[in-house]
């Protein structure tokens, strides 16, 4: 059973019996809610940084690094070559990607390789990752991009050239209501309002109880 799930069915068997820990408990599903709202919030510090965008939006993903003139990076969108970035923008290679969805869309900051999305839509959605080759690891320049010509169209799985290192992960929703919140961050706002509800609701009725219950007890000693 789910630990929120668990609080809830405490605080509606306390309320249930009269309880007087009703309160107390009432406090736990509100901590509950803090924890699951502090979750939502910073999702992704210790793994992926997370991103949510409108649709239409200019997005920029950023590497966080000064990238050297001979260092090597390539980006994959859900496991598939993007974008490739050499020393030499000339022999450097930016994808369509499946569907031909980043046609015309991708930009790129050849200083710290950065990579820059324009007019995003729905169908960019998905986890986004940067991999760097330095320099000094190959000893010797040498490009990536073999072909003296962009093949733009082409679909490059990472599983076939990975080499380097991931040194930025990101994961990227695009709403096309324009709310600005991802699916996981609506649903834990739902939750933590429930929780509250939930907790409002078990005091009110703890309390009414015992108001009932004094004013019994008053009776029966003026009696």
């Amino acid at each position: 059973m789910h630990p929120f799930q668990e609080v809830g069915n405490q605080i509606t068997a306390a309320v249930s019996s009269g309880h007087r820990y009703v309160p107390d408990m009432a406090l736990k599903m509100m901590g509950s809610c803090v924890l699951i709202l502090f979750v939502f919030l910073v999702e992704g510090v210790f793994g992926d940084e997370v991103k949510s965008v409108k649709e239409g939006d200019r997005v920029a993903l950023n590497t966080g690094v000064t990238k050297q003139q001979l260092d090597m990076m390539r980006w994959y969108f859900n496991d598939v070559l993007i974008a490739l970035i050499n020393g030499d923008p000339s022999t450097s290679c930016l994808y369509d990607g499946e569907d031909g969805r980043f046609r015309d869309r991708l930009k790129v900051d050849y200083q710290t390789g950065s990579l820059i999305i324009t007019n995003i839509t729905t169908q960019h959605t998905g986890r986004y990752e940067a991999e760097i080759i330095r320099s000094e690891s190959s000893g010797k320049r040498q490009n990536l991009n073999r072909s003296p010509k962009c093949n733009s169209t082409k679909i490059i799985p990472k599983s076939s050239i990975f080499v380097g290192k991931i040194i930025k992960s990101f994961s990227l929703t695009v709403n096309g209501s324009g709310s600005g919140l991802s699916p996981a961050a609506v649903a834990g706002i739902v939750v933590c309002v429930l929780l509250l509800a939930a907790a409002v609701v078990g005091v009110m009725i703890y309390f009414s109880r015992r108001s009932r219950k004094d004013k019994k007890k008053n009776k029966q000693v003026l009696e």
